[in-house]
């Protein structure tokens, strides 16, 4: 196609902000195209795999804003000070779960403009690592220090007031997992950070309610607050007039809390400008108090009820009459609820993108009436529901054709046959996760075509190489395929898949019977294969490594990180997942 430099320049940073490892591909077809990837990529990820090039990147990639260290071994202060050497201005900065924090001042490495530092889980991390962020990140807007991996916890308020009287421009904090810190930490935030918009303290114990009180009245900008343990010494509850000076709240995360209905009403009766509000785990609460709550805020966009053990069907058809802005649904082991209580939903929401029923009893209804519906749902995760059957699956497909993301793993009753209906239905579909669906056990010889699929997971099902040859042909765009503990895959599927999947980055076989001889052969085969989890038991050669590197793949023994977070509903990731939808 024939469009002006400044055209493409303009679809490869779309491509860049979705997701920049689809950059590489562009930069393949052409010297333009190459040119113009190398100016526009804004993040990289310094790996083992990256860690030999290092030099080259950083003078090849001019444009980046944002550099994370993950997955590598070396001397993570060494490497800042070739990072230093590029003369980089980075905006964010990302060294979470590393062993220690490293030390900027010494290694040069510019920071005066960083304004975002995540040390989520570093080891080791303590106040004087919080003074040092204060005097060497200057302008520093969002923070996350949440969850040292340190017992006991070494941060204190001494480092958080210090912290707070050097960042006045800060804007985001999470200082959860941090469990020795007191009121006196909040209150130095809250006075000193005037233009605070949100705050993260879950699991900080010695948080009291008065400090919540004060945060919520003295900090005007705040726009999102969570915390966790309400209605549990030290925060026994909340006074009567707690909400009413959050004019600007419109986020409130209160998971794992003792909620009563009348902190509900008080919630309700604020009138704050609410657009996500979370309650997962919560207990003490009962239908009447969320039924009031939810009949005032009906502009909501993204609720969080999981654990909500006393919500029934006919309770959701009720409430469901103020979803009419939902975007975001979790309804998750809310053990009473069926299908029954799905279809009323999505019959009614019509602006409905993502559902998540994880470990509900979906299945078990009998749901005669037909619907007259094609919904607008992308992201359906029905994990843990072992009621859940072919039927029932296929029925969904026809409800919900747009979606692009499934997640029906350990649910025992769906056969080929339920996943051969949702490949006809759901054309768009661009993640499946069928992982120990034990009751698909093949694919068959069967017309299907996944042309947009990216991500497959099959962990522990009976899938076979006759599968993955299917697979092979009718799915050629996976980039994500984890194959864990599928025990009759051998080196004859996994050959098929690797020559005829051109994109493939990623593939899992632990537990696989692959021969271990064959990832030389692999690489080879497919130049996009970027990482490799092999059979129990094998362990590389330094040269096997080594070469693997210079064709940018990595042999892993950890398989955590296999998939893009794109793909995962786990956790508290709706924030990931919000994004995602909007």
């Amino acid at each position: 196609m024939d469009l002006p430099e400044e055209c493409w320049e303009l679809i490869c940073k779309a491509i860049d902000e979705d997701d920049y490892r689809f950059l590489e591909s562009v930069s393949l077809v052409s010297t333009l195209f190459l040119s113009i990837t190398n100016r526009v990529r804004s993040t990289f990820v310094v790996t083992d795999r990256t860690l030999p090039f290092l030099n080259r990147h950083l003078l090849r990639f001019r444009s980046l804003k944002r550099i994370r260290f993950s997955d590598f071994n070396q001397d993570l202060n060494s490497i800042l000070l070739q990072v230093s050497r590029s003369g980089l201005d980075f905006e964010s900065v990302d060294v979470s779960q590393k062993r220690y924090f490293p030390d900027f001042e010494k290694s040069g490495m510019m920071t005066k403009n960083v304004k975002e530092l995540k040390c989520y889980g570093v080891g080791g991390f303590r106040d004087s690592d919080l003074v040092s962020i204060g005097v060497n990140f200057p302008f520093l807007e969002k923070l996350d220090i949440g969850y040292p991996n340190s017992i006991p916890s070494r941060v204190s308020d001494f480092g958080v007031i210090e912290l707070s009287s050097n960042l006045k421009g800060l804007l985001k904090i999470n200082i959860s997992g941090n469990s020795f810190i007191t009121d006196k930490s909040l209150i130095a935030l809250s006075q000193n950070c005037l233009l605070l918009r949100e705050i993260i303290f879950r699991d900080c114990d010695f948080i009291s309610s008065d400090c919540i009180k004060f945060v919520l009245r003295n900090s005007r900008n705040l726009e999102s607050l969570a915390i966790n343990g309400i209605g549990l010494r030290p925060r026994e509850s909340l006074s009567s007039d707690a909400f009413l000076f959050a004019r600007c709240l419109t986020e409130l995360d209160l998971s794992d809390s003792f909620l009563s209905d009348e902190l509900l009403c008080l919630i309700a009766d604020a009138k704050l400008p609410l657009k996500k509000l979370l309650l997962s785990d919560c207990h003490g609460f009962t239908f009447d108090g969320i039924l009031y709550l939810l009949a005032k805020y009906q502009t909501l966009v993204h609720l969080n009820l999981k654990g909500a053990n006393f919500l029934s069907d006919e309770m959701v058809m009720e409430l469901g009459m103020f979803f009419r802005s939902l975007i975001f649904l979790n309804l998750s082991f809310c053990s009473k609820l069926t299908g029954l209580a799905f279809f009323s939903i999505i019959e009614r929401c019509v602006s409905l993108r993502c559902v998540i029923m994880v470990g509900t009893n979906f299945g078990v209804e009998e749901y005669s009436k037909e619907l007259d519906i094609k919904s607008g749902i992308k992201f359906l995760y029905f994990s843990r529901n072992h009621n859940l059957r072919d039927e029932c699956l296929e029925k969904i497909s026809r409800h919900c054709p747009f979606l692009e993301s499934l997640d029906v793993a350990q649910c025992p009753g769906i056969t080929r046959d339920g996943i051969l209906e949702v490949s006809r239905n759901c054309g768009e579909l661009r993640s499946l996760d069928i992982s120990r669906c034990t009751g698909v056990r093949s694919l068959g010889v069967v017309d299907f075509e996944l042309p947009k699929l990216e991500s497959l997971r099959a962990c522990g099902t009976w899938i076979d190489d006759e599968a993955l040859d299917m697979i092979s042909k009718r799915c050629r765009g996976l980039l994500h395929l984890d194959l864990q503990g599928c025990l009759n895959v051998s080196s004859r599927g996994v050959k098929e898949v690797v020559q005829s999947c051109i994109r493939l980055r990623e593939i899992n076989l632990k537990y696989c019977e692959a021969d271990n001889k064959m990832f030389t052969w692999m690489v080879f085969a497919n130049p996009s294969l970027r990482k490799i989890v092999p059979p129990c038991g094998f362990s590389p050669t330094k040269k096997l490594e080594n070469f693997l590197l210079r064709h940018g793949c990595v042999i892993s023994q950890d398989s955590s990180e296999l998939l893009s977070i794109a793909y995962r509903a786990n956790g508290r990731d709706d924030d990931t997942l919000t994004r995602l939808i909007i």
